[in-house]
């Protein structure tokens, strides 16, 4: 009996560490680096870094689920190469000198409006959906326990 059970348990233990590993990970961001690609500047000599050539970017850190982002926040400009694999911080100075150097009209967050507002709008139609369906429900069951006379 004991080897019975030992044998059961093991198999148990084998069989959920398998169905484990075969799961789908949702990607989901708490908090996820992301840089969007601002503004492409000309190429120059002074933007060439290790053999690429730089652009304004802006790194924020999001919030999001199943591709859908909810919150941005932290954001800052910095100098992007080409690939997105490398970023340089840029002082309040040298975006002065950039902004002036290639006429560059920044704004406080130039995010696009999906990652500003579209994952919060999605998230607000999905709560007015659900709860649509649930009092709509209980509408549906109340005609239906009612007889015709």
């Amino acid at each position: 009996m004991k080897k019975f059970l030992l044998f059961a348990i093991f198999t148990l233990l084998l069989t959920t560490s398998t169905f484990a590993k075969a799961r789908i990970p949702i990607p989901v961001c708490f908090p996820c680096e992301d840089i969007a690609v601002i503004k492409d500047l000309p190429n120059d000599e002074a933007l060439l870094q290790s053999g690429s050539y730089l652009n304004l970017g802006y790194l924020y850190e999001e919030y999001g689920a199943i591709f859908v982002p909810v919150w941005n926040n932290s954001g800052r400009y910095v100098l992007v190469n080409e690939a997105k694999t490398a970023y340089y911080d840029l002082s309040e100075e040298q975006l002065a000198e950039y902004k002036k150097a290639y006429d560059l009209e920044l704004s406080s967050n130039p995010l696009s409006f999906w990652k500003k507002i579209g994952g919060k709008l999605v998230i607000l139609l999905l709560l007015v959906l659900i709860i649509f369906v649930k009092t709509g429900s209980d509408d549906d069951d109340d005609d239906e326990t009612k007889t015709p006379e």
